[in-house]
C-alpha cells in the first residue's frame, strides 16, 4: 500500500512539473488590428480669373540687310561653267559673276566674225570696182554676215553673267561647275550699299499669319528706339524659282526704318517687336485651363467643393493664352488640369 501511494505521488509531481514547464513558453499574441487610414484628398489646382491684357505679337533679333538688290537669273535652263563671285564680296559694274556652259559658242562666234570681216572687205572692194547691182548684192551679203555675227555675240554674251551695277554680293548660288539649273533660278544677287532694311526670321509663331504690310514695328538698336514698318511678308514676297530664296521668303519679315541708326551696317542686329493685335481689360486664361471635347469649348469651375463645367467663347489667342469673350466672369476659380 505504501508503494502504491508513492507511485501516485510521483505521477502528481511529474504532472505538476510539466505544467510548470509549459508556463515558461512564450504566449502567442493576438493579431493587431490594422490602423484606420483616411483616404488622401486629390489636390485641386485652381487659378482665379482676372482681367488683363493679351497681345499677339512677333519679336526677335533682326539683321540689317540691303534694301536695293539686283537679282540675276537666267530665262533658260543651263549648266554652270564657273562661279566667279562669292557672297560678301564687292563687285564693279561689268565684273563677271557666273559663266555658263556654251556648247561651242566661242567657235561659232569666231566663224561669224571671220565671215563678217570677209563680207566687209568684199563690200569695200565692190564699191571701188563699181557696178550698181554688184554693190547691192555685196551690201546684202554684208548685212547678213553682220546679223549672224551680232546673234553669235549675243549668244556668247548670254553665257556670261555680269554685274549691272557696283555693289556687294548678298547672295551667291551654291551650285558647282557642271551642275544643272532650272529656268528662272537666281544665280546671284548684288546689293546696293545706299540702303538697308531689317530681316526678321520667324518660325513656329502663329502670329506670323496676322502680320500685314505697313504694320508698325518698334526697333531697339544699341539701347535706342526707332520706328519702322513692315514692307514684306511671306504672303507678299516676290515669286522666285530659286528654292533657297523661296524658303527664306517663306519665313522672313522685312522692316524698313524711317531713319537708319547711326553706325548700323550690313549684318548688325537689332531687337524688333511687331504687334499684330492687342486686347485690354479682358478676361485672359492660360490655354491649359481651356478644355475642348466633341466640339465643346469649356472650363471647369470650382464652386465650394463642387465642380461645374461652363461653356465659353474664346477670342484673341497667343501661343500660351486665350482671351475669354463669353462664359467666364472675374473672380471665378478655374480648375487647372
Amino acid at each position: 500500500m505504501f508503494k502504491s501511494r508513492a507511485a501516485a505521488l510521483g505521477v502528481l509531481l511529474i504532472a505538476s512539473s510539466l505544467a510548470a514547464g509549459c508556463s515558461l513558453l512564450p504566449q502567442e499574441q493576438a493579431p493587431l488590428k490594422p490602423p484606420l487610414v483616411k483616404p488622401a484628398q486629390a489636390e485641386i489646382r485652381t487659378i482665379e480669373s482676372k482681367t488683363g491684357s493679351i497681345v499677339k505679337q512677333i519679336s526677335g533679333s533682326a539683321t540689317f540687310v540691303p534694301t536695293n538688290i539686283e537679282y540675276y537669273q537666267q530665262p533658260d535652263a543651263g549648266v554652270i561653267h564657273s562661279v566667279e563671285a562669292r557672297a560678301g564680296s564687292a563687285v564693279k559694274k561689268g565684273d563677271v559673276l557666273v559663266t555658263l556652259e556654251n556648247d561651242g559658242v566661242e567657235v561659232e562666234l569666231l566663224q561669224r566674225e571671220i565671215e563678217y570681216e570677209r563680207k566687209k572687205q568684199t563690200l569695200n572692194d565692190t564699191i571701188k570696182a563699181g557696178g550698181e547691182e554688184n554693190i547691192r548684192i555685196a551690201k546684202l551679203d554684208f548685212k547678213l554676215a553682220e546679223l549672224l555675227y551680232d546673234k553669235a555675240k549675243a549668244k556668247a554674251e548670254s553665257s556670261i553673267v555680269r554685274a549691272k551695277k557696283d555693289g556687294v554680293i548678298s547672295y551667291a548660288t551654291d551650285l558647282e561647275p557642271g551642275d544643272h539649273f532650272d529656268a528662272g533660278r537666281v544665280l546671284m544677287a548684288v546689293a546696293q550699299p545706299d540702303g538697308m532694311r531689317l530681316s526678321l526670321e520667324v518660325t513656329a509663331n502663329p502670329a506670323l499669319a496676322d502680320i500685314k504690310l505697313g504694320m508698325a514695328a518698334d526697333v531697339i538698336y544699341k539701347e535706342k528706339t526707332y520706328k519702322g514698318k513692315v514692307t514684306q511678308t511671306p504672303a507678299s514676297a516676290p515669286e522666285t524659282a530659286d528654292e533657297k530664296l523661296r524658303d527664306e521668303y517663306g519665313k522672313t519679315l522685312y522692316i524698313e526704318l524711317a531713319k537708319l541708326p547711326e553706325g548700323a551696317s550690313f549684318g548688325a542686329h537689332a531687337d524688333v517687336t511687331i504687334v499684330a493685335a492687342r486686347r485690354d481689360k479682358v478676361i485672359v486664361l492660360p490655354k491649359s485651363a481651356v478644355r475642348a471635347y466633341f466640339g465643346r469649348t469649356f472650363v471647369q469651375v470650382l464652386e465650394g467643393e463642387r465642380r461645374k463645367e461652363i461653356d465659353i467663347e474664346t477670342g484673341l489667342a497667343t501661343a500660351t493664352e486665350y482671351e475669354i469673350v463669353k462664359g467666364v466672369q472675374e473672380g471665378m476659380k478655374i480648375i487647372l488640369p
